[in-house]
């Protein structure tokens, strides 16, 4: 959140350098609606048995969003603008009966599916909430595509339930973006927006954390998140 906090200063700066001297400026805002597809790997170490599990998904999924930006036309027609998803991501609860090889709940080195199964309960959720997105973008020689470029952070929250007693807090994302948009519009103030873009978040590690546990002996999660994304967008300009 510091680097997006950063990242938003410098560019209030710069608009106002440019808003001195600009001869035209233009404010748009609006909502947009998006479906994503993402891929997901996760890998799970034990800090017993060292055992590492790996899993693969991919998940489509759809949010809205709101945004607002700003234009100059003496800087090349440079747009910069901010992005606010408040609910990203839920992916599906995951869940597995384990057991210590004794039969034992937690901490084993054998994992049993089935409801059969001695053991306890392992439920896996999460949430990516509150993604925050910084971006710029250039118009490509008055064709009214864009290129755009975009910082994110988001809150990726656990919501995990596990029969091993350990727990994982919430994690702070950070990712970038790449994708192009078309504008169009529609009378004098309105306008639309069709988007495709590339997403990708830095590499996530998990550490958990349980009561009684040896020093250095915790399970954790490494996971990587990318995807594509369409969206459409309406809004107003001035």
């Amino acid at each position: 959140m510091n680097k997006l906090i950063t990242i938003i200063a410098s560019t209030a700066i710069a608009m106002l350098s440019f808003a001195s001297t600009a001869n035209s400026i233009e404010y748009k805002v609006g909502l947009t609606g998006q479906a994503t597809a993402y891929y997901g790997n996760v890998q799970e170490t034990l800090k017993d048995s060292g055992r590492k599990t790996d899993e693969e998904a991919l998940a489509a999924f759809s949010y809205m969003s709101g945004f607002a930006e700003v234009s100059l036309d003496q800087a090349m027609g440079l747009t910069i603008g901010l992005e606010y998803t408040p609910d990203v991501l839920t992916f599906e609860s995951s869940d597995r009966v384990i057991r210590t090889s004794a039969g034992d709940v937690g901490g084993g080195n054998v994992d049993v599916e089935g409801e059969d199964a001695a053991g306890g309960l392992q439920i896996l959720n999460a949430e990516v909430e509150d993604m925050m997105t910084a971006y710029v973008a250039l118009p490509i020689m008055g064709s009214g595509l864009h290129v755009k470029v975009g910082y994110s952070t988001a809150t990726l929250v656990t919501k995990e339930e596990l029969a091993s007693g350990s727990t994982y807090g919430d994690v702070e994302l950070d990712g970038m973006s790449v994708g192009l948009y078309f504008d169009g519009d529609i009378g004098d103030m309105a306008f639309y927006r069709v988007e495709g873009a590339y997403n990708e978040f830095d590499d996530i590690k998990v550490t958990g954390s349980e009561v009684g546990a040896a020093a250095g002996k915790f399970n954790t999660i490494t996971a990587e998140l990318g995807g594509v994304s369409a969206k459409l967008s309406l809004g107003l300009q001035f």
